[in-house]
C-alpha cells in the first residue's frame, strides 16, 4: 500500500443518528483513514463488491440482514 493512501473503513448501521455520531467522531480522530457510512448490509454488499475497504464495522441488529448475515 501506498505510503500517502488512506486506509478505508465502512461503518454499517440501520440508524441515522448512529452513523451521524460516528461520522463526527470519525471526522475528529486520526485523519489516516477514509471512513464511509451506509445504512443497511444490502447497500454495504454493493458498496464493498465496488471497492475494498480495510475494516468493516457493522451493527449486529438490523432489521433484513443482521450483521452477522451480513
Amino acid at each position: 500500500m501506498d505510503a500517502k493512501a488512506k486506509r478505508r473503513i465502512l461503518f454499517v448501521d440501520d440508524e441515522s443518528p448512529v452513523l451521524n455520531l460516528l461520522q463526527v467522531l470519525m471526522r475528529k480522530a486520526d485523519s489516516g483513514w477514509e471512513s464511509l457510512f451506509v445504512d443497511g448490509g444490502a447497500k454495504a454488499l454493493q458498496m464493498m463488491a465496488a471497492q475494498p475497504f480495510d475494516v468493516v464495522v457493522s451493527d449486529m441488529r438490523m432489521p433484513g440482514m443482521n450483521g452477522a448475515e451480513f
